[in-house]
């Protein structure tokens, strides 16, 4: 993995910023909703601009999601979609709820290195898409 870009600190969370995904380590019992959210989707618009980037969730600590936050991020046009990267059964089994509410890809993975890798394919298609 190359070294970020970027590192920024927030209240919740730990971001990363790399070309094309941005990977997010939320702290320790967070509760991430819809103004987390909103924080998320300015300073990544900030980084990004309207180019096209991948939301990477490393969930090494325990914390919670409200799952109506996915409601509508299809309307963040770049975001071409959600990864969550965990070892842990307990996050896994709450990425698979979360995903039932969420409009774009969103896509579960045990390593970073598959994550990376289905970055590469959705940034390919996203931008396949914007071509045409």
């Amino acid at each position: 993995m190359a070294l970020p870009l970027k590192i920024l600190e927030l209240e919740f969370t730990i971001l990363e910023f790399h070309h094309n995904y941005v990977l997010s380590r939320p702290r320790e019992g967070q509760i991430l909703e819809g103004k987390q959210v909103a924080d998320l989707v300015e300073v990544c618009s900030d980084f990004y601009g309207s180019k096209a980037f991948v939301y990477l969730s490393s969930r090494v600590n325990d914390y919670n999601v409200n799952p109506t936050i996915y409601l509508n991020l299809d309307e963040v046009k770049n975001l071409a979609g959600i990864g969550v990267v965990s070892k842990k059964v307990s996050s896994l089994n709450m990425a698979n709820f979360e995903k039932k509410f969420c409009k774009i890809p969103y896509e579960i993975f045990l390593e970073l290195e598959n994550a990376l890798e289905w970055v590469e394919e959705i940034i390919a298609e996203k931008n396949k898409k914007a071509d045409l």
